[in-house]
This record gives C-alpha cells, sequence and structure tokens, in this order.
C-alpha cells in the first residue's frame, strides 16, 4: 500500500506506531518507515512512534502524543499545578506519572518525562478531552499528594513557602474533603504530615513548623 492510500487514516489517529501501519497496510515493511521519514511525510517522537507529517503542535497535542508513548500514565506534578495555575512557570518538560519505570524522553518536540508510582496509588485522575485529543492529567488533589509523595527533599513549612504556589488558587480550587479523602486512602504518616503543612501555608499559619 502506497502512503498516500492511508495518509487520511495517519492524519485522523495523529500519534501511531509500528502496530497502526501493520494493521493499516497489509504490505507493511520497515523500509517504509525510514523513505516516509526521508520524504517528511511523518515525523519521529520515539522509537516506533510517529507523528503526521503536518501536525499542529501545541500544547494539548503534546500531552496527547506524550499520554499516547507511554502507558499507563497521566500528568502530574509541576506539570499538572501549572494546569491548574497553582504555579505561574511553564515546566521545560512534561511530567507524568506511571506505573512503569522512571524514564525521560528528549524529542524533537519536547521533554517528557515519567516518574514511577506504586499501582495502588495510580488513582484521581480524569480524561481531558479537547476537539479529537484525549488525555489523562491528576484532579489538583491527587497532583499535590503525587508531589509531596516524589518530593522527599520537602521536611517543614519552609520548604512549602520556598515553592511560591499561588494560595488564594489554591483556597479557591482545592476540594478540602476530598484532598482529606484522598490522603486518608493513601495512609501515608509522610505525606498526611506535608498535607498539614499545606494548610498551614494555606492558611498563613507558620508559627508551628514540625
Amino acid at each position: 500500500m502506497k502512503y498516500i492510500d492511508i495518509s487520511k487514516k495517519l492524519e485522523k489517529l495523529k500519534v501511531f506506531w509500528v502496530e497502526d501501519l501493520k494493521i493499516l497496510d497489509n504490505n507493511y515493511d520497515k523500509s517504509k518507515i525510514s523513505k516516509w521519514k526521508d520524504l517528511w511525510y511523518i515525523n519521529s517522537i520515539i522509537k516506533w512512534f510517529y507523528v503526521y507529517w503536518n501536525l499542529d503542535i501545541n500544547q494539548n497535542i503534546l500531552y496527547f502524543i506524550s499520554n499516547k508513548i507511554y502507558s499507563p500514565s497521566y500528568i502530574s506534578l509541576e506539570s499538572a499545578l501549572n494546569y491548574y495555575w497553582i504555579i505561574p512557570e511553564q515546566t521545560y518538560s512534561i511530567i507524568w506519572v506511571s506505573t512503569n519505570k522512571t524514564i525521560d524522553f528528549k524529542t524533537q518536540f519536547w521533554l517528557f518525562s515519567y516518574k514511577k508510582i506504586k499501582t495502588e496509588f495510580f488513582w484521581w485522575y480524569k480524561i481531558v478531552s479537547i476537539q479529537d485529543t484525549k488525555y489523562l492529567i491528576a484532579e489538583l488533589e491527587k497532583a499535590l499528594i503525587d508531589y509531596f509523595y516524589l518530593k522527599p527533599t520537602i521536611k517543614n513549612i519552609n520548604d512549602i513557602e520556598w515553592l511560591r504556589w499561588n494560595k488564594e488558587l489554591l483556597k479557591e480550587k482545592l476540594d478540602f474533603k476530598k484532598l482529606e479523602k484522598y490522603t486518608n486512602t493513601i495512609n501515608s504518616k509522610t505525606i498526611s504530615r506535608k498535607i498539614n503543612l499545606l494548610l498551614k501555608y494555606i492558611n498563613n499559619d507558620t508559627n508551628s513548623i514540625y
């Protein structure tokens, strides 16, 4: 099968991998990949994964791509906090959590960073659908728990203050009952302690330092 015969299907997929090509092309052989790359019909993301040549690369597409190439995974940590405007700075990489091993993919589009989390902690994310793309992202409450779970350097309220998170938006956006529920479900003394530090920070109670 020629490229022109499957180009519309690839355009609709946006992100595809070798197995997709094998399904679409009964006469698939790996030499076609090199040829199509040389002709700029497709662009490589990482090994075995590709995007359609004229795909408009924006933030939603980056989220979509990085969710596709390494799963199961969902956006969390600084990237999720930036999504919710808790931190204003755009992160230099898109940070995910996954039940797979910790790994970074430096691509021509962006740096995709995945942090390993326990399978039993892989919950409380949502699906974001924009036009014809979908990706997973942590709920705000879970993004905070993931952050404290994966950041052992946070030890006292001064460390929380140093992060300079937006207190007013945290007060406005956080579901405190949900945060309490998730924290209790995780059942970690360390995370509970850090969440208490966060609550002191939000309420401007900086007198008591753990």
